[in-house]
């Protein structure tokens, strides 16, 4: 083709042209370009790389405000408050979040103006709620939001701060009238230690002084049911002498008040009733007490007109039998001035027990029980006999016998023993006679014991053939003191500077029950009965570690027996007696030969079906069907239900044999009773025996290989009486334990 001139000039201006259309030229169409091909990105998506997933996590929540909980509505007004001041977030997205923040505070705002007063936390949430909080407080409990997704300094501190016991108590929801006497006390006495705790919130400060103030509410409120209750049942005038003053309510437990001023200012009985002997013990009591350090001036009072009122009973009662009054009562031991004070450094703390070992409990708190009631009835019933002129002939020929106690062998002794308890039984002697005979009995049966103690003391546990020590046992060093002395010289005991672990098993025994006394005795220094106190608490807690430790060492004796298919105690309940079958024993008066005899007894009587245990404490046929073992190596004062740590190895005989039984037979089942003496009303006895019984039942499960489940309650209060006597008597405050499965039944697979 020939190109002109012309031509050329126009094909030379369209492609310089070209480019220049181009860049004016209109947008592909949609359909040239598709979107799925390039999508036009949200703004949100397109930061969504440079925002923390908290953040996310908290703009992505779209739950209703009205659903959240106050908690929740404090965690989301925080966390967008304090993601809004992030630099790294675009505006809009700090937008949304002081938004997210200010509805949560208007929601928050609005619960606060409807509740009137506000509403107090839910019992399912012990934490204090947000609502008592300023708006921008932190809350230190997060709900939503996953540990993981927030930031180190949004951890919530307050569950690792609180200690786990303080958490428990927090955390036991039981109302103050659904515990006991003792249950009351222990949560008062706890609830006031933890709240002085360095460390606690104000919230849970608050919380644990509620819970003192309740329990002392509650303890007060059913003293004064008590006071209204005994008012009552009392004939007018007549049964409280005027210059008896009836006790107030008493103060609140706590652990400056020593229990031995609780129970005597509970003790109500008249003057009257009250022997010469008790007359002086609690005139002297309530002198000395007054004098106590720590205690408050109405507290004091009461004891000053206790002391005052005793004094006058005593003065009335020398004007008529012409006797004169003590001024002061005879001390019983007055030892020298103590020299300095040598303070003892801590022990350091124990090692754990071994898995296998049970929680030791914390030591039983001293009974507070409610004031005595005397039923002058009972009184005449029990002690105003004229005596029975046979009764008394053979009373008199038991404290006329010449033969000497010490001069008689163990079986003459204990058939002694036996006919004085049998005679006291009958309840026909007079009131002079029966003391007499009471005096005589104590004096003898502490012979008796005293041998067969020495007879069956046990060896070390290292010095026992077949036994190991158990694992990770502390080691006791050998003691430079000799054993009679420390037992009865009360003056090494009380110089004793040394640290528990340097202390013989016995020696631990033997310091706890004579600082125990010391510490009630306002002849020594108050800072002198303070630093045993001290002592006491770290012997108290070496103590029952070595028995835990014990307990495990005896686990795992059984469990090489088991083993080893040792043969084990052989039981036949079929073989019953024609007769009366074997008889009753005292823990204390008989070897361990004997103490086995009864638990492996068959029942008295044949047994033609079995009973629940309700109905073996409702009928005295059926309780008479089983030989017993009668608990006196255990001592229970008056109105005491717990066993103390250095007699738990009283128990030591009874529960290895127990161990034993159940070892070959672990479907056999134990009855525990708890009994009382006759002073006090019936049912305030009745809840004491029945404490007393749970006591045994609980050191027995605690510090033998002994499960609950084999075990049974009951309490029978003052309802089987050895000695019938309206007097305070050691004979009749008693656990006894009997081998019931003849009765009850076996346990279930």
């Amino acid at each position: 083709m020939k190109v002109t001139p012309i031509a050329a000039s126009f094909l030379a201006l369209a492609l310089f042209a070209a480019p220049a259309f181009a860049d004016d030229a209109p947008a592909v169409p949609a359909q040239e370009q598709p979107a799925v091909e390039q999508p036009a990105a949200p703004a949100v998506e397109v930061a969504a790389p440079q925002i923390p997933e908290e953040v996310l996590a908290l703009l992505n929540d779209a739950r209703p405000l009205g659903e959240l909980s106050a908690d929740e509505l404090g965690a989301r007004a925080k966390q967008a408050h304090k993601f809004s001041k992030m630099d790294s977030l675009t505006q809009d997205v700090r937008d949304q979040l002081q938004a997210i923040a200010q509805a949560a505070r208007a929601e928050i705002a609005t619960r606060e103006e409807q509740a009137a007063p506000p509403a107090a936390p839910v019992a399912e949430q012990p934490a204090a709620p947000v609502v008592e909080q300023p708006v921008e407080a932190p809350v230190e409990q997060k709900v939503e939001t996953p540990v993981e997704q927030q930031p180190a300094e949004a951890a919530a501190p307050a569950p690792a701060e609180i200690p786990p016991e303080v958490m428990a108590l927090i955390s036991d929801g039981r109302p103050a009238s659904e515990l006991t006497i003792e249950e009351l006390n222990a949560r008062a006495k706890q609830a006031r230690k933890f709240a002085k705790m360095d460390g606690l919130s104000q919230d849970i400060r608050d919380q644990l002084q509620a819970m003192a103030q309740a329990a002392h509410d509650e303890f007060v409120a059913r003293q004064e049911q008590a006071a209204q209750k005994k008012q009552a049942e009392q004939p007018p005038a007549v049964e409280q002498p005027a210059e008896q003053p009836v006790p107030a309510p008493l103060p609140p437990v706590s652990a400056e008040i020593p229990p031995d001023v609780v129970n005597l200012l509970a003790d109500v009985r008249p003057l009257t009733e009250l022997s010469t002997e008790e007359l002086t013990a609690r005139f002297k009591t309530a002198r000395q007490l007054s004098k106590s350090d720590g205690l408050s001036d109405e507290i004091k009072g009461q004891l000053a007109e206790i002391a005052k009122a005793a004094r006058g009973e005593m003065l009335a009662r020398e004007q008529q039998a012409g006797q004169k009054v003590p001024e002061a009562p005879v001390e019983a031991v007055v030892p020298p001035p103590l020299p300095a004070i040598v303070e003892v450094a801590p022990t350091a703390p124990l090692p754990p027990p071994p898995a296998a070992v049970v929680e030791a409990p914390a030591p039983a708190p001293e009974a507070v029980v409610p004031p005595v009631v005397v039923d002058k009835g009972q009184s005449q019933q029990l002690d105003g006999n004229p005596g029975d002129p046979e009764a008394e002939a053979k009373a008199k020929a038991f404290l006329d016998d010449p033969r000497a106690a010490e001069k008689l062998s163990d079986e003459e002794l204990r058939a002694r023993l036996d006919g004085i308890r049998e005679l006291m039984a009958g309840n026909e002697l007079s009131r002079q006679t029966e003391r007499a005979l009471r005096q005589k009995l104590k004096v003898e049966r502490d012979i008796l014991r005293n041998r067969v103690a020495q007879a069956e003391a046990p060896k070390p546990p290292e010095q026992q053939t077949g036994n190991q020590p158990a694992p990770n046992a502390p080691p006791i060093t050998p003691s430079k003191i000799n054993k009679k002395d420390y037992t009865f010289n009360i003056q090494i005991v009380l110089n004793d500077r040394r640290p528990s672990d340097e202390l013989q098993d016995y020696e631990l025994r033997r310091r706890l029950e004579v600082y125990r006394q010391a510490t009630y005795d306002q002849q020594y220094e108050a800072q002198q009965r303070a630093y045993w106190r001290a002592v006491m608490e770290r012997d108290q807690y070496r103590l029952q570690q070595r028995l835990l430790y014990e307990r495990h060492r005896r686990q795992a004796e059984l469990d090489q027996q088991y083993q080893d298919n040792q043969d084990g105690i052989q039981l036949d309940d079929s073989n019953y007696g024609s007769d009366q079958g074997q008889d009753d024993v005292y823990a204390a008066e008989v070897d361990d030969a004997e103490l086995q005899d009864v638990l492996i007894a068959p029942p008295r009587k044949k047994i033609s079906r079995r009973y629940t245990v309700q109905e073996v404490e409702a009928s005295p046929t059926l309780r008479e069907a089983l030989p017993r073992v009668e608990i006196d190596t255990v001592h229970f004062g008056f109105n005491e239900a717990f066993v103390r740590a250095e007699e738990v190895s009283n128990l030591d005989r009874l529960g290895d044999i127990m161990e034993r039984i159940l070892r070959s037979h672990p479907r056999e089942v134990f009855m525990i009773e708890g009994h009382t003496d006759a002073v006090g009303s019936d049912a305030s006895n009745l809840v004491l025996s029945r404490q007393r019984a749970e006591a045994i039942k609980r050191a027995l499960t605690t510090y033998y290989v002994i499960p609950a489940r084999n075990l049974r309650t009951v309490g029978y209060g003052e309802r089987y009486l050895k000695i019938p006597t309206a007097e305070a008597e050691q004979e009749n405050r008693r656990v006894s334990v009997s081998r019931a499965t003849a009765l009850i039944g076996e346990l279930d697979q």
